[in-house]
């Protein structure tokens, strides 16, 4: 008997799996008459809970600001350990005025604690106080420590760090009404009740529609079944390419050495973001670093080499 393929939900990732119901979407609207009828009731609940995945899909690329954010702070993190660092040298300086600068810069600083600790929006506001403390009450301070560069660096990344923070908070109030998984299971729930009547229908040969709407579906299950579901390879089996030993530069480094897959045909080269993503740790000081590759996709686990870091 002639019958929609069974798609196995469960493993699609959310990209896949809203590709194929916005597919669905449109089969249903082409479908002949007599199919939108038997599924006159179904059509607009399954569309409904498709503009809901459509919404859940717009909303996680909007994560992305997440990285963006955590960049940022890091930048603003790293420029007020510098401040501190220059101000901390100039406390030694065998110039009296500087040194009583230095003294009352690093007052200021003490006063608002560890920064880089507190939440990210006590944070902004810190570092907004702050810029506004050296560039009022403490410019001349400033000045005689030789601040102006790495000042005028924080006031940039101060004011990008606080755009991101409000773009951030602009977008949370759009937030959908229901989870990704709600809205999966509302809509699989729907499709699974269009399926069941198609099938019905071709098994009564109600009306040829029924199987051309099968055949423009089955296709996609198919090969999306087989994309989704074959058995994942273990990365433990991946030789990454030997690091040659990098040279120190004060920033985190990242070589990317070629990854093969070794199997019992021969070797295969991996590809970065399709295959696997890398990790670092320990990579900015000069020593031992490690890099790790983890799979993703068709590969899962993970395999870890260490470099050097050499100045």
């Amino acid at each position: 008997m002639r019958k929609i393929i069974v798609l196995r939900f469960v493993n699609l990732p959310n990209a896949a799996h809203f590709d194929y119901c916005r597919k669905v979407s449109r089969e249903l609207a082409a479908a002949g008459i007599e199919v939108k009828t038997a599924l006159s009731a179904l059509i607009p609940v399954f569309d409904g809970w498709l503009e809901e995945e459509d919404a859940q899909m717009r909303y996680v690329r909007k994560s992305a600001l997440t990285v963006k954010i955590a960049d940022s702070r890091r930048r603003v993190g790293y420029l007020l350990s510098a401040i501190s660092a220059q101000i901390r040298n100039a406390l030694y300086s065998p110039d009296p005025p500087v040194r009583d600068a230095a003294r009352r810069l690093k007052i200021m600083l003490k006063s608002y604690g560890n920064v880089s600790r507190k939440p990210y929006n006590e944070e902004a506001g810190d570092v907004q106080a702050i810029i506004e403390q050296i560039d009022g009450d403490y410019a001349a301070d400033a000045a005689l420590v030789g601040l102006d560069a790495r000042f005028a660096a924080l006031k940039s990344a101060g004011t990008a760090f606080v755009a991101l923070l409000e773009q951030r908070d602009t977008d949370r109030l759009k937030k959908p009404d229901h989870t990704f998984q709600a809205v999966r299971r509302g809509i699989e729930a729907a499709y699974r009740d269009i399926a069941a009547i198609v099938n019905s229908g071709a098994a009564l040969n109600l009306s040829p529609e029924y199987g051309a709407f099968m055949d423009t579906l089955n296709p996609e299950i198919e090969r999306l079944n087989l994309q989704f579901h074959r058995a994942r390879r273990d990365m433990s089996a991946a030789q990454p390419a030997p690091i040659p030993p990098q040279a120190y530069t004060g920033a985190p480094v990242t070589p990317v050495p070629e990854v093969r897959y070794v199997t019992a045909k021969g070797a295969v080269a991996l590809k970065l973001g399709r295959d696997y993503n890398i990790a670092y740790r320990n990579n900015v000081n000069a020593g031992n670093a490690e890099c790790t590759f983890r799979g993703k996709g068709s590969y899962r686990g993970s395999v870890t080499v260490t470099f050097a870091i050499v100045r």
